[in-house]
């Protein structure tokens, strides 16, 4: 069984994110950096989510994050952009959005119509989505255009990855570890993992403090809720 394939970030955005975009449509795995640490990401499918439960070994009941493309809209038009992707946003979500995006903020927003697929959807129907500071996954999100699932890329009880350099070896005896692309951008500056916010239901509740601090966030939403 062939092992991860490790691409360089520098051979140039037009060589390599077209390339990447296939490997995704094909159903592919890939590791990148994101604006906290080095990530898993798959097509936010039923394939993709499947595929990566089982690469990942994800416990049932804990759904994926999904990062989404930047909005291209000014900030009083994002409800609508999130509507596109079948989503829903609550002023207190907005509020958030417009003030910490891109950047290290998870939040969990609704999705009435049900169009994520199981393992991204929560128990009370919420999806977590975050829009990512980093520049390669902006890039490539602004080529691929699609919503793409996201994961820490350390194996289970493994610290989280902020190099490339290891994670083929590491993951090389994961299942379809011949699907995964790994892109190196060079060693990521340790941080907290991303804020996660729940602003599916009535209200906003801090699930996780993290890269943006509780203090930033009531700033913004000044009665929000903690654990």
């Amino acid at each position: 069984m062939t092992g991860p394939t490790t691409l360089d970030s520098t051979v140039g955005a037009d060589r390599l994110l077209p390339r990447i975009v296939g490997h995704l449509e094909d159903g592919g795995l890939l590791a990148c950096p994101t604006d906290t640490v080095y990530g898993l990401g798959a097509a936010v499918d039923e394939e993709g989510v499947g595929r990566l439960s089982e690469f990942k070994a994800r416990l049932p009941g804990k759904p994926f994050v999904v990062l989404l493309p930047e909005l291209t809209g000014y900030p009083g038009a994002w409800d609508e952009e999130f509507r596109s992707w079948g989503l829903e946003l609550s002023a207190d979500a907005l509020a958030l959005s417009r003030a910490l995006w891109p950047g290290p903020l998870t939040l969990v927003v609704s999705d009435p119509a049900g169009r994520f697929p199981e393992g991204v959807r929560g128990p009370a129907g919420g999806v977590a989505v975050r829009i990512c500071s980093h520049p390669f996954v902006r890039a490539l999100l602004g080529r691929w255009k699609r919503p793409l699932l996201s994961t820490s890329a350390n194996p289970p009880g493994e610290s989280p990855a902020v190099t490339a350099i290891g994670l083929a070896e590491r993951l090389s005896a994961r299942p379809h570890a011949d699907r995964l692309w790994i892109v190196d951008a060079g060693p990521l500056k340790p941080s907290r993992p991303s804020t996660l916010i729940d602003c599916a239901g009535n209200g906003c509740r801090v699930l996780r403090e993290g890269a943006v601090p509780l203090e930033r966030i009531r700033e913004l939403v000044p009665r929000i809720e903690t654990e």
